[in-house]
């Protein structure tokens, strides 16, 4: 029992324990339970409020289109290629008017894209402003007394998906691997930061480290391609792991037609957005190894690391399409959005490029964090 109270004095004493164990659950508590379904309600409301983008072919679609323009739930666009301006996301609906045979409904064809949200919730616009059509053809008809409701000609919409089963399988893809990407760029790399910077001080081989004749930027270097490599052959592995896993349960989670697949160019482009983001990350972990005190030190700081970078990640989906340019040069969510437009081929190559560009320049002032926290007196003293 006296052990117990001396071990409970000394975690009291520490105030980075109290801030692991108290104040951090209390920061980020509110922050999943309010903020995340207050983000999520809404991107809801913005799809809602939005004015849908919509092509119309074939006809009139009964007053459809008309109706929906004046209640500014729709906006008539006219495009060259509609169908692949729907999948780029120039529009979010194609309507095509079959007209109605005889006595038969009018239908409507209406092409969206399922893989994005926008797209699925312009279907949904579309078929109430269908209903409201008709009520608005009943009550007209009511109104007459003597008009034939027989006669009248409803619309129906008929929804029809634009993406391929490839689209689809890099949508499931993008729903679950950026999140693991992230994460284990982290827990990858975290056992060999731990030990390539605190671990060697308590083992008393750092001090004989820095009597050699390297300078300390190449032993920085070195440990940190000693942390980086471990985390991306990780991250090589999860990644096979959850296509693999995808690719055998995709059926499990959705009804749509899915073809789960990894080209090798896709696995390339982010095997390389990964490795600058491990880069930057396993930068991040040596430094706080290098420079904490103890084994329990280094740790607190890791799981503050994994917050500021878990917490971000679950957000962007909330987000809805983040398009805005300053994206790019934000740590961790610039890979983290990357990685989802490049699942669903929705990434161009200067925006890769400017991802990689910015993590990789990023990276280099916390090594030099590094480099100077090896170098310090007051580092070797400990």
């Amino acid at each position: 029992m006296a052990v117990f109270r001396k071990e409970a004095a000394e975690t009291l004493r520490d105030r980075r324990t109290l801030v692991a164990a108290v104040l951090l659950p209390v920061l980020t508590m509110p922050l999943v339970v309010l903020v995340m379904p207050v983000l999520a309600a809404r991107q809801q409301e913005a799809l809602r409020d939005r004015p849908v983008r919509i092509v119309l072919q074939g006809g009139d679609a009964g007053g459809l289109a008309a109706l929906g323009s004046r209640e500014g739930a729709f906006r008539l666009m006219s495009v060259s290629e509609p169908k692949a301006a729907l999948l780029r996301g120039e529009i979010e609906a194609i309507l095509v008017d079959r007209g109605p045979a005889g006595g038969n409904p009018r239908v409507v064809d209406a092409w969206y894209d399922e893989s994005r949200p926008a797209s699925r919730a312009a279907v949904q616009r579309v078929a109430q402003v269908a209903a409201r059509l008709m009520l608005s053809d009943l009550e007209s008809a009511a109104r007459k007394g003597g008009a034939d409701l027989a006669a009248l000609a409803p619309v129906v919409i008929e929804t029809r998906n634009a993406a391929s089963p490839q689209r689809m399988g890099g949508t499931l893809l993008a729903s679950a691997l950026p999140f693991f990407l992230a994460v284990w760029l982290l827990l990858g790399g975290q056992y060999a930061a731990l030990d390539v910077g605190v671990g060697e001080r308590e083992r008393g081989s750092m001090d004989a480290l820095l009597t050699a004749p390297a300078p300390r930027s190449a032993v920085v270097s070195g440990k940190f391609l000693a942390v980086l490599v471990p985390a991306v052959l990780a991250v090589g592995l999860m990644l096979a792991a959850g296509v693999a896993t995808l690719r055998f349960g995709s059926a499990l989670l959705t009804t749509s037609p899915v073809e789960v697949s990894l080209p090798a160019g896709t696995a390339l482009k982010l095997l390389l957005v990964a490795t600058m983001l491990g880069g930057f990350l396993s930068a991040c972990q040596l430094w706080v190894s290098l420079r904490a005190r103890s084994l329990r030190e280094a740790q607190q700081g890791f799981t503050a690391l994994y917050l500021a970078v878990a917490l971000p990640v679950m957000l962007i989906p909330l987000l809805g399409e983040v398009s805005q340019p300053w994206v790019v040069f934000v740590p961790v969510v610039n890979a983290v959005v990357v990685f989802r437009g490049i699942l669903v081929g929705a990434t161009p190559l200067s925006a890769l490029a400017w991802t990689a560009g910015s993590l990789a320049v990023l990276t280099v002032p916390v090594l030099c964090l590094g480099t100077w926290a090896l170098a310090s007196p007051e580092q070797r003293i400990r």
